[in-house]
């Protein structure tokens, strides 16, 4: 619609400009307008003028157009590059944090005695009753069941099943999973393991014990299972139950399990490993 009748504004206009063209080259210079070409001249000119101011805003919206498609076309092209930037940034970001969550791992392995094998988290148990995570690594990497599982946080748990490039870890919040431990300050000591209910706790801790919210605990190495002095996490708190002999320790993973991205395993055998198994 607007391209329509700006061609014919046009048009018109250019039909006046042909006729003052016209009238200009039939009349005399040397003489002023007669009675007739006054009367022709206070007819048109009028609205040639008219039409002329129409033409001249009818064009100048028209070059604002264009200079708005031009600057819409050039805001897109920013826009672009500007999400090019950001998707760059989160790339960059994101290496720079797997490099120093390697880096932590590449210590962790450095400091240990024994020599330790790395591995990415390539999935999650899907099943809410098994608190479980997979990794990239198996039998092939000479991993076997029952095997520690390290983060440069603390324990994260133990290989429970294998397969030839591909393992199970049983996380240490999973009500299945068990591990002598004891307190870091008072050297008490119990069996973490986690409940159904999705926190873990400290079993078999005595009623007159010294234990205390923010205690350290770690492994004590008396299960045969896992090295002792590995970090597990701290006490959360201590409830005196009404009945019977124990308290009630609910503790807490120093290892925010969610996030797990890379972790350490420790070529360990337990005791009970077999090698027909």
């Amino acid at each position: 619609m607007f391209f329509k009748r700006l061609r014919n504004v046009l048009l018109i206009w250019l039909a006046l400009l042909a006729l003052l063209v016209f009238f200009s080259t039939v009349t005399h210079r040397e003489r002023d307008y007669n009675r007739v070409e006054r009367a022709a001249a206070d007819g048109f000119l009028p609205a040639f003028s008219f039409f002329n101011t129409l033409k001249n805003s009818l064009l100048s919206v028209w070059n604002h157009y264009f200079f708005l498609v031009d600057t819409q076309r050039e805001n897109n092209q920013l826009k672009k590059q500007a999400a090019g930037l950001r998707e760059e940034n989160v790339r960059l970001r994101e290496r720079v944090q797997a490099e120093q969550r390697l880096r932590r791992l590449l210590q962790l392995k450095t400091e240990g005695s024994v020599s330790a094998q790395a591995a990415e988290v390539v999935g999650r148990g899907p099943s809410p009753f098994l608190q479980a995570l997979y990794i990239n690594k198996g039998r092939q990497d000479g991993l076997v069941q029952g095997m520690p599982v390290l983060h440069p946080d603390g324990l994260v748990g133990r290989l429970e099943r294998t397969a030839d490039h591909h393992a199970q870890v049983l996380l240490l919040n999973d009500p299945g999973f068990a591990v002598d431990c004891l307190t870091q300050r008072s050297r008490v000591r119990g069996v973490w393991t986690g409940h159904p209910e999705g926190y873990c706790q400290l079993k078999y801790v005595s009623r007159n014990e010294d234990i205390q919210a923010g205690d350290i605990i770690v492994t004590s190495g008396l299960d045969r299972l896992f090295p002792k002095g590995l970090y597990l996490g701290r006490v959360k708190r201590v409830v005196s139950q009404i009945k019977g002999n124990f308290l009630f320790v609910e503790v807490v993973p120093e290892v925010n399990l969610g996030q797990i991205e890379e972790v350490l395993v420790i070529p360990k055998k337990p005791s009970w490993f077999s090698e027909e198994e």
